[in-house]
């Protein structure tokens, strides 16, 4: 599935997670090499750094929650999960967002673990 992709983890990102990753194919590379960058915490420092970063602020970086690769994974069509739908922006803009569109999409279905 990410087959020659490259991925950065914040320190947020369970282990259940890369692993996963790995075994779709993909490589785990820092952030500025990196194809994709995921977190599961706006207000981390690891995702602080991203935000912080000239490539974000430039609109050349995207962080996306990491419950991306759940969904994916318990997906019955693996490339039917939209990518978009998990951007995961800046705390301080959380929660204005959520009073227009209401949660997140990975704040909505507690069944974004992997299973075993």
């Amino acid at each position: 599935m990410f087959q020659g992709q490259r991925g950065w983890f914040c320190g947020s990102v369970s282990q259940d997670l890369r692993q996963f990753w790995v075994a779709e194919g993909g490589t785990i590379s820092d952030p500025r090499a990196a194809d994709f960058l995921f977190s599961c915490d706006a207000s981390h420092p690891d995702t602080l750094r991203i935000y912080q970063s000239l490539d974000y602020i430039e609109d050349n970086a995207t962080v996306f929650h990491a419950y991306y690769l759940s969904a994916v994974a318990n997906a019955e069509i693996k490339n039917s999960v939209a990518l978009g739908h998990f951007i995961l922006p800046p705390a301080c803009l959380q929660k204005e967002i959520r009073r227009k569109i209401g949660s997140f999409i990975w704040e909505q279905d507690q069944h974004f673990l992997i299973e075993k």
